[in-house]
């Protein structure tokens, strides 16, 4: 981090960058930057090796950051997002556990203590602790009860809270809580007693005094001095108060009941509703004031506005007035004067550091590395400068997709993976490039191995209506590689998760069972919650993209299994517990490189009207644009003996924007049908007879996410077979 620069001009601006998230896109992603998402964010800490953490509120989850604007999931479940992220539910009450494992409802306040665990308010009236593993329990409160009287002290679930906001923390391990709808400050001993500080539960106003005699108006943030001094923002009040370790309480700034944006000392500064607040080591105050401010608060009182224009919303970088900002709320210094600043209305990250801005320099350089194919290889490398810097991995010249971390991991080396690696380092100031490396392998030409095409199936999905008998949906995919290699995939059967995105009829408990082409069953699963490590499951599904599945203490269960399959081809199928019926997704995604691939999906599926249509999802990965022979088979199926089949199919292709890029009814009236017919028996799949309705197209895509639609012309229904295959 940034060396302490001492700040004698109080007046003096701040300069503000984004250090994760990109403003207006709300959302659930780790990733570097602005490749990063978070979704209505609050509380920040920072702990004593910099790394950075967000109480990310509408994911219901607490994520971490490092430095260099490295974004993870620390612990919670995202269950609040915005489709097709993931769905809307109210959590229920607080789950305990490690990493995924565990539930927020709508985090708040966040604290780090000086071993690094971390304190969490949270929307279920509790106090949560986090260690930094992510093992998480609940220090104090609960669900309020109505049978005791409000905002009573206790020790552990004993003690009530309404919706505590900020948390600060004191050289000896006590917490102090607004506890905003008791009006409140309450105090919580590091074995979970829970003592009232100041105010009076339900009682709202702006008297000064001691203990019980004082009232606050919705306080939202505290900070503790080295004395052990609290500084609460004051929220319905418009002011900043002080609480003395005795529990005497003054008014620091500004005036109660007075709003506006005016600096000055004491009672002549004016402020609007206020959210976090924080305390550096020199005794000045950090206060994020609703009217899209950034306020700073001298030990002697003295107000000034660091950054930000009263009044006005926008997320543009900048120094002083021309830094705009959308609802800032959680605030935190560390030990150097950096000052980090949450926006709820951006869904970003803000940093604003005490040192110079510095162009990045590279400190330790990557490193050229020869190994064996089908081994692990990491380059890595170390640069500096302020802002921190952002990175992007470079092969062949050409950069590295979702490449942005100071370190890059190839997991299993192929032929096609050898060539030149280097980083580009970056920031506001200017950038840097590292040294060019050369990864190779004993004997081997670089380039792609023997039949392999530039660019795979990374995902392939299916979604269609899951009947009973023959109407299953069944989900056929095939995987390519050489003899002994395996591929790890992740495969799902969603069903309830579908809600999120305005499906009705959706499959409320789908069982997923995979079998070989033998017809062999390989595995069967009814609740994802079921795998020996959920947490995994939960994990590797946000690593590749997946929306998250829904917690299976919810009841009703999607299914979904990460499982290592040998090269062949394989079925998914998905039914109903009990015979039950409706629409659901078959996924399957390809987890990490290797020397494997995903060849073909197809899938055999009920195709209704309006939402039950069949739609087939695939994403190409890789980096060329490669041939795709996508076919919707309806009549075709009765000569393998399936009866109500769809007689008149209609096949649409389209691209991530819902663009559509090609259509057909009818596959010989393609220019290129010929063409059609030699590809389709160059894949192995089954001719189509000439002149039949059904469908197929023969496209050359670009890396992205694509859609096939099939529908009945003019409304009609029944079973059809939807089929995507990499063409050579």
């Amino acid at each position: 981090m940034a060396a302490l620069r001492a700040q004698s001009d109080y007046a003096t601006p701040l300069t503000f960058t984004t250090l994760a998230g990109q403003a207006g896109v709300a959302g659930f992603n780790d990733g570097t930057g602005v490749n990063a998402q978070f979704s209505g964010p609050r509380g920040v800490t920072v702990d004593s090796s910099g790394n950075l953490y967000v109480a990310d509120s509408q994911n219901y989850a607490i994520r971490k950051i490092t430095s260099a604007g490295v974004v993870t999931l620390l612990a919670g479940i995202p269950e609040a997002l915005t489709p097709p992220n993931s769905i809307s539910l109210s959590p229920g009450p607080p789950v305990d556990g490690t990493g995924s494992a565990a539930h927020f409802d709508q985090p708040s306040g966040i604290v780090a203590d000086s071993a690094g665990n971390l304190y969490v308010t949270d929307g279920s009236g509790t106090i949560r602790m986090v260690t930094a593993a992510g093992v998480v329990t609940t220090l104090a409160g609960g669900p309020l009860t109505g049978t005791g009287s409000p905002g009573q002290d206790g020790i552990g679930a004993a003690a009530e809270f309404d919706n505590p906001l900020g948390i600060a923390i004191d050289a000896g391990g006590n917490l102090y809580v607004a506890d905003s709808g008791n009006d409140t400050i309450r105090k919580v001993s590091p074995n979970g007693n829970v003592t009232t500080l100041a105010g009076l539960a339900t009682k709202f106003g702006n008297t000064d005094g001691t203990g019980s005699t004082a009232r606050f108006s919705n306080p939202t943030g505290v900070a503790v001095d080295a004395s052990g001094n609290v500084f609460v923002a004051d929220s319905g009040n418009f002011v900043v108060r002080k609480i003395t370790p005795a529990g005497l309480v003054s008014t620091f700034a500004g005036t109660a009941g007075v709003l506006g944006s005016a600096d000055g000392t004491g009672s002549a500064a004016q402020f609007d509703a206020l959210n976090g607040i924080a305390i550096d080591a020199n005794g000045n105050l950090y206060v994020a004031d609703a009217n899209n401010t950034i306020r700073k608060i001298t030990s002697a009182g003295v107000v000034t506005t660091l950054a930000g224009a009263p009044n006005v919303t926008g997320s543009s970088n900048g120094t002083g007035a021309s830094a705009l900002f959308s609802n800032p709320y959680g605030v935190a210094v560390n030990a150097s004067g950096d000052l980090f600043v949450t926006e709820t209305g951006n869904d970003t990250l803000r940093e604003s550091y005490a040192a110079a801005n510095t162009a990045p320099t590279i400190s330790t350089q990557p490193t050229g590395q020869s190994v064996a194919l089908y081994s692990s290889v990491t380059f890595s490398v170390a640069a500096a400068g302020v802002p921190v810097p952002s990175y992007q991995w470079l092969f062949n010249g050409s950069a590295v997709g979702g490449a942005t971390n100071p370190t890059l991991t190839i997991d299993e080396v192929q032929a096609a993976n050898l060539g030149t690696y280097s980083v580009l380092v970056t920031n506001s100031s200017g950038s840097a490039t590292s040294n060019s490396v050369t990864l190779s392998s004993p004997g081997v030409t670089p380039g792609p191995p023997p039949g392999s095409p530039a660019s795979s199936f990374a995902n392939i999905s299916t979604r269609a209506v899951v009947g009973t008998g023959a109407a299953l949906e069944i989900a056929g995919f095939a995987i390519s590689g050489p003899p002994g290699s395996t591929a790890q995939l992740l495969v799902r059967g969603d069903g309830l998760s579908l809600m999120g995105f305005q499906v009705a009829d959706y499959l409320a408990e789908p069982v997923l069972t995979i079998f070989d082409s033998a017809g062999t069953q390989v595995a069967t699963i009814s609740s994802w919650g079921t795998n020996p490590d959920p947490a995994q499951v939960a994990e590797t599904a946000l690593s590749v993209g997946a929306f998250l599945d829904v917690s299976p203490t919810l009841g009703e269960w999607d299914s979904a299994l990460l499982i290592r399959l040998a090269p062949g081809a394989y079925t998914a199928q998905i039914s109903g517990t009990g015979g039950t019926t409706g629409l659901a997704l078959a996924e399957i995604y390809q987890v990490g490189s290797g020397p494997t691939q995903l060849v073909n999906i197809s899938t055999r599926a009920s195709v209704g009207v309006g939402a039950s249509v069949e739609i087939a999802g695939l994403v190409i990965g890789g980096s060329q644009p490669t041939r795709v022979l996508i076919r919707a088979v309806g009549p075709t199926l009765a000569n393998f003996s399936v009866s109500g089949v769809l007689a008149l199919p209609s096949l649409t292709v389209f691209d991530s924007s819902g663009n559509p890029v090609a259509t057909n009814t009818g596959w010989s009236t393609n220019s290129n049908a010929a063409m059609i017919a030699t590809e389709a028996a160059a894949v192995g799949a089954f001719a189509l007879p000439a002149a039949s309705a059904d469908c197929a197209l023969l496209l050359t895509l670009q890396p992205g996410s694509y859609t096939a639609q099939v529908s009945g012309v003019g409304g009609t229904t029944g079973i059809a077979l939807v089929e995507a295959y990499l063409a050579p």
